[in-house]
């Protein structure tokens, strides 16, 4: 792919933590410059999942303003996933008494105002894609003026919610399609990149290692996470998906990564929000031409290295 630019690039998160939506702010924080959350209802309700970022940022020190956004879909009713964050996303460790407030306005007039005020940022969605699917529905212009959308979704295999869908593109497949036919530079890390950067025991012991109040609570969060999945899908292990989309601005070399085209499916009744992902070899001659960077491979221990670094960087 070819150069992301800045060695340390500006971004915007749109996020719905969840664990690894604040191990991504976190990262996020640290090796780029991070001008704004945005959050989305999604791994839960979207009351909660704003707290869960403020919470993210007071404990990690973030001196970022968060902005809520879309509580519900485009089109669908709300889903969210207690059986694997917990009712309200953060639910296991025992948290601090938050004392940070929301900004003002809305997560989508944010998103408008601050592209088309400075070019050039990078935008990180790491839930569902409601909140990037009005902005550029409200502003198609917004694509010319960012360097990029690094997203966390979808998958070129398996889906973990359905046989064949990913959680965040399950949850509003209708905005996932609006944003993969927007046009710019699109990069997309799926389940087949984000289950190589394991999530287990060890995450959570290192994690405890490094001793500081956020790194113990995203240790907590790790075992809470791994006791939810065990309960649920019988293994103690999953992905850390969400730090992948960050990583792959921050840290390019850690990915590999291949244009394809990219497309949701919208009426299926058995395969509703499955990113149809084009794998053949050579161009047909029905080939659409490549609309995403699809990641495909990940340096696990590199991206696990630069988490342990930035969760240390947060003191």
């Amino acid at each position: 792919m070819a150069d992301l630019g800045s060695a340390r690039p500006r971004m915007i998160v749109d996020c719905d933590p969840g664990l690894d939506d604040a191990a991504a702010l976190v990262v996020a924080n640290h090796f780029a410059d991070l001008v704004g959350i945005t959050t989305v209802g999604g791994n839960a309700p979207l009351a909660d999942v704003t707290a869960n970022a403020l919470l993210t940022t007071q404990v990690f020190g973030i001196d970022v303003e968060v902005y809520a956004g879309a509580e519900r879909p485009l089109v669908a009713d709300p889903r969210h996933a207690p059986e694997i964050h917990g009712e309200h996303g953060f639910d296991g460790p025992s948290l601090p008494e938050l004392s940070r407030r929301v900004g003002d306005g809305h997560a989508v007039d944010y998103l408008v105002e601050t592209i088309r005020s400075e070019e050039g940022l990078w935008l990180v969605p790491t839930g569902p894609l409601t909140n990037v699917a009005l902005a550029l529905r409200r502003a198609p212009d917004l694509v010319e003026r960012l360097a990029g959308i690094s997203f966390m979704g979808g998958s070129a295999t398996v889906g973990n919610h359905t046989p064949v869908a990913e959680f965040n593109v399950l949850v509003d497949p209708e905005a996932a399609a609006i944003v993969l036919d927007a046009g710019g530079r699109i990069l997309m890390a799926g389940l087949d990149l984000t289950h190589q950067f394991v999530v287990d025991d060890e995450l959570a012991r290192r994690l405890r290692d490094v001793g500081t109040a956020g790194a113990v609570m995203l240790a907590d969060l790790v075992v809470a996470y791994l006791d939810q999945v065990e309960a649920v899908r019988g293994r103690r292990r999953g992905g850390l998906h969400d730090p992948c989309a960050v990583l792959a601005i921050t840290h390019a070399e850690l990915v590999a990564h291949v244009q394809r085209h990219v497309a949701v499916e919208l009426s299926g009744a058995i395969t509703r929000g499955m990113t149809v992902v084009d794998q053949r070899p050579g161009p047909g001659v029905d080939d659409p031409g490549g609309n995403v960077w699809h990641g495909h491979t990940l340096d696990g221990a590199g991206a696990l290295t630069s988490l342990l670094a930035a969760v240390a960087a947060h003191g």
